[in-house]
């Protein structure tokens, strides 16, 4: 079921600082920043050999998952994202498994891919992404 690590998020307060610190401190820079306004979510996605680090920063502060994950748990590691080549066929996997999800449909991702999260409650507490492209990102 499982392709590869597609990326791996990392919630940030401020995008700004994110991104510098990742290009000062790794040498990162971003290949594409996008917003996504229906979950109130601005993305950076920044290559690492075939790795994306994706950084996460909430539009609104406290707004959303990703602004709630910060005022509980402040920056840091968020979640793992695994490529999939069809992400109907890996949920209905994970159903007949059992194996609980926060999405039992597909919903629109970052650079018009297709994502599913599993609970975490299933993946050792781990938040786990499902991620199906259409290509790979390209910078816009």
């Amino acid at each position: 079921m499982l392709k590869k690590i597609d990326h791996i998020g990392i919630a940030v307060h401020d995008m700004d600082q994110g991104l510098k610190l990742f290009k000062e401190v790794f040498g990162l820079t971003p290949i594409k920043i996008e917003n996504l306004e229906d979950i109130s979510v601005q993305i950076a996605f920044l290559p690492l050999g075939e790795v994306l680090i994706e950084l996460l920063q909430p539009t609104t502060p406290g707004a959303g998952r990703i602004g709630q994950f910060l005022e509980d748990k402040g920056p840091g590691f968020h979640h793992i994202a695994y490529r999939v080549e069809s992400i109907d066929q890996a949920l209905a996997e994970l159903k007949q498994q059992g194996v609980p999800v926060r999405d039992e449909t597909p919903r629109p991702g970052g650079d018009d891919s297709r994502i599913a999260f599993m609970d975490p409650a299933g993946t050792q507490n781990v938040l786990t992404e499902l991620v199906e492209r259409a290509h790979e990102i390209e910078a816009k």
